[in-house]
């Protein structure tokens, strides 16, 4: 299910996957796109319940209690009936390829979840694997991954592995993807193991 909505939403919005393209997913263009609802992102540095709620007053939003305006954040989304903000943390705990990925949750949550979310979701942490325990955090996991490591460009990078090497060593072709893509090491690493793309070590 979470493949095929992402796949639709790659239709929609004119951004289908061609491995013969390098680089990594243009995530921007799928917050630009989206309409229902629409979804602005926002990183911020050292993310906390109470930033987001000013900044959400800052824009004009009648925002209510979200919690402990102290805890910290590695992902927050916040709807109302036609728009939604997403925000993820940029800081020394969360570089680049953690803010993407953790952008990529938010926004699966915005479309996977958003009759089920109620008027915000808050997430302390965002592993990025499967491996977590509530379901919408899997979901919304799962989603990022699909979008982010498109499994037709990682089998492309490991046949053209293969055909260069004889062989496709799962740690050189993680390293190479994850520059690519711009995702981390373990994300990548994840998803080649359960896409089953490499070779045994």
């Amino acid at each position: 299910m979470i493949a095929e909505t992402v796949a639709r939403l790659r239709r929609d919005f004119g951004l289908p996957v061609d491995p013969s393209i390098r680089g990594p997913v243009p995530l921007n263009r799928f917050f630009r796109e989206m309409a229902k609802p629409r979804v602005t992102h926002f990183a911020l540095p050292d993310l906390t319940r109470g930033l987001v709620a000013e900044h959400l007053q800052s824009q004009g939003v009648n925002v209510g209690d979200v919690g402990d305006p102290a805890e910290r954040l590695s992902g927050f989304l916040f709807v109302s009936e036609m728009h939604a903000w997403a925000y993820v943390s940029c800081d020394s705990e969360n570089p680049l390829v953690r803010q993407r990925f953790s952008a990529a949750h938010e926004l699966g949550h915005a479309v996977l979840h958003r009759d089920r979310l109620g008027r915000y979701r808050a997430d302390a942490v965002i592993e990025d694997s499967l491996d977590a325990k509530d379901p919408m955090e899997r979901e919304a996991n799962a989603f990022a991954a699909e979008l982010l490591m498109p499994e037709a460009v990682l089998r492309a990078r490991a046949e053209e592995l293969r055909t260069e090497h004889g062989v496709c060593p799962p740690g050189v072709l993680a390293y190479r993807l994850a520059a690519e893509l711009l995702v981390s090491r373990e994300a990548i690493r994840y998803r080649l193991k359960n896409l089953g793309v490499t070779d045994a070590e």
